[in-house]
């Protein structure tokens, strides 16, 4: 029989009304003068710009040093293979498929003037594309790829690298240390902003918006992995966009994702209601929790598997979830980390590799619930059987 559980109104609301606020800021505009401004007392940059400036020896750059950008005949263009990878097919056709032209990046070439032809050291893929679109008549004959050129004989101050030694360095400068890994909460920011802000109309953006729409009417806030670091994590903050997105079923066709967005819901409601002091949202426990929830819903029989009927979720067993949680583990960091603990032994006790997945999450959290003695109907999870015993 189901109850209904009231409290009283979240206390740290207000914080994420706050940071969500922040996620789309009433002038998107800063001056890049101000920008930099906290990083030059930065010492870690302090030190770089001491490094270079004792590397260029009192010399400065100018603008010849950075190059010029022309429109260059994508006939023209080769591909230094000896530095490039290979291209990859389904990253290409993701570009197609979502192709604008207005963010087609310029590609980086090093122009050798013996053969007066273009060799590209950055943006394969990029000028892939226009080549293919090119060949199947979807761009004018008369257009032209847009390049970032440097002369093959070009030096400049603090280096001795000449022609395709540069294309070879900037390759793996770029590549490796140049381009920072994005945290997804910046691709979610971009995403709700595109559709919140200017009005974008692509399934992930309008997915990302409904996304952050689940957290905000549940009191919780996305926020960079990096501001949980140490003890700075606040009550509602959301550091795991890639373990949301995954319960909620992000870009997935339309009508699933109405569906899937359900059990989003249902772990950060469960969340709000019981642990919304806590000091950040356990990632583990959305899976966890959104998990029970999908399994909920049951299974129709296919070819291999049979059917299994839903049950659904009553607000006692969410209640004593919650209680067994608290008292076993204290919070839901707790449950996640002895979840781990005890992956590993049982792994170490088997003879297998040592190794984490949170497929035990949920399967690990309905066998402590009937372990204690639990009587509320319990959806069958994918993985009970796998971990039985532990």
């Amino acid at each position: 029989m189901n109850r209904l559980v009231t409290r009283n109104a979240n206390p740290f609301a207000p914080i994420a009304k706050i940071r969500n606020q922040q996620l789309t800021p009433v002038n998107p505009y800063e001056k890049l003068s101000d920008r930099i401004k906290p990083c030059l007392k930065e010492k870690k940059i302090v030190e770089a710009v001491k490094h270079l400036t004792k590397r260029l020896s009192g010399e400065k750059y100018n603008q010849s040093h950075f190059g010029r950008l022309e429109l260059v005949p994508i006939k023209l263009v080769d591909i230094n293979i000896d530095i490039q990878r290979l291209l990859e097919n389904e990253h290409i056709a993701n570009i197609i498929t979502n192709f604008d032209p207005r963010i087609l990046q310029p590609v980086n070439v090093i122009f050798i003037k013996e053969t007066g032809r273009y060799s590209a050291w950055d943006g394969q893929q990029s000028s892939a594309v226009f080549a293919i679109l090119y060949h199947f008549n979807l761009i004018d004959d008369d257009t032209l790829i847009q390049c970032k050129v440097v002369d093959d004989d070009l030096t400049v101050p603090g280096s001795n690298l000449v022609g395709e030694a540069v294309g070879n360095y900037g390759f793996r400068t770029i590549n490796g240390t140049g381009r920072k890994p994005v945290d997804s909460y910046w691709t979610h920011r971009s995403r709700v902003n595109g559709a919140r802000r200017y009005g974008s109309l692509l399934r992930e953006d309008q997915q990302s918006l409904a996304i952050q729409e689940v957290m905000e009417s549940n009191n919780m806030f996305p926020a960079p992995s990096v501001d949980a670091q140490g003890r700075r994590a606040l009550p509602g903050m959301v550091t795991y966009i890639t373990g949301v997105n995954q319960v909620a079923g992000h870009d997935t066709e339309e009508e699933k994702f109405e569906v899937t967005k359900q059990d989003l819901e249902f772990a950060l409601s469960w969340h709000d209601r019981y642990f919304a002091s806590e000091k950040g949202v356990d990632g583990g426990i959305i899976l966890t929790m959104g998990r029970l929830h999908a399994a909920s819903r049951g299974r129709l029989a296919s070819k291999n598997e049979p059917a299994i009927q839903p049950v659904p979720i009553s607000d006692r067993l969410g209640k004593e979830l919650a209680d067994m949680i608290r008292n076993k583990y204290l919070n839901p960091a707790g449950f996640h980390a002895d979840c781990k603990d005890r992956l590993r032994a049982w792994q170490e006790k088997k003879d297998l590799k040592t190794s984490w997945s949170d497929s035990c999450l949920t399967p690990f959290l309905v066998m402590d619930y009937l372990k204690t003695g639990g009587k509320e109907p319990v959806p069958m999870v994918q993985g009970i059987k796998l971990y039985a015993g532990i």
